[in-house]
């Protein structure tokens, strides 16, 4: 009998699995035209494995990350994304990319991804005026000169829980500039690096023009409880550090 639960478990699980990769087929096969490349399944895995109830995207254009988030939400059956973009004309648009609200609305619907979708046809400081949700997962992805992603951090990361995610793309710019793409006021990279020295932790992929995974608190959560730690920690050979 208990073969037998195992046997229907594994077909349960190995149909999931093959449905699962025929709808991330379904996202491949939609042109986005975005620089995000294979870095948006960061993005579903990062969605997929923490449950979030309340994903944040600045910056959607035709919605490669949208809809791959999007996806996992699904997927999770929980959670809901809030994307914002004006879908206008701006110094941060992607090639051929300037009014993309009908394309991303019809990807999203393409995909199913209706329910849990909200698109925000705005500007991330207008829309900041009345936010007032939890944040569990925060990508930025707009306005690229230092001032704009700097206003993004400062105007929605305070809404981010503690063991939230903040990932910014586009973070490898000064490192690796790609002179078809590169802007002189490329601000990204250091607001990065700001955050970095003033002590959040930063996890840097070296892809598709950088992906970097920010944990809002300067330090990092702590693992322990303030009762498991020690003031003093001793050395091997039985010194004190």
């Amino acid at each position: 009998m208990q073969s037998l639960k195992n046997l229907a478990r594994k077909g349960r699980n190995n149909f999931r699995a093959a449905l699962q990769g025929i709808q991330t087929s379904k996202l491949n096969d939609l042109t986005f035209q975005s620089g995000l490349g294979d870095c948006a399944f960061l993005l579903y895995g990062l969605v997929k494995a923490s449950k979030p109830k309340v994903v944040l995207e600045i910056g959607s254009a035709r919605g490669r990350s949208t809809c791959f988030m999007g996806k996992a939400l699904q997927e999770n059956g929980v959670g809901k994304l809030f994307a914002i973009d004006p879908h206008t004309q701006t110094a941060w648009n992607d090639l051929d990319s300037i009014d993309t609200f009908q394309i991303l609305k019809s990807n999203i619907s393409t995909l199913g991804l209706n329910d849990v979708v909200e698109v925000l046809r705005d500007t991330s400081d207008r829309v900041a005026r009345n936010w007032h949700r939890e944040i569990d997962l925060l990508f930025i992805d707009g306005d690229h000169s230092y001032e704009g992603a700097r206003r993004d951090w400062d105007l929605f990361s305070p809404f981010v829980r503690p063991f939230g995610s903040v990932i910014f793309h586009d973070t490898l710019w000064d490192l690796k500039p790609d002179p078809r793409y590169a802007h002189p006021d490329m601000g990204v990279p250091r607001v990065v690096d700001e955050l970095r020295a003033e002590g959040y932790p930063v996890l840097t992929l070296d892809r598709d023009f950088g992906v970097s995974v920010v944990q809002p608190m300067r330090g990092g959560v702590p693992l322990r409880s303030r009762s498991q730690t020690t003031p003093e920690t001793k050395s091997p050979l039985g010194t004190t550090c």
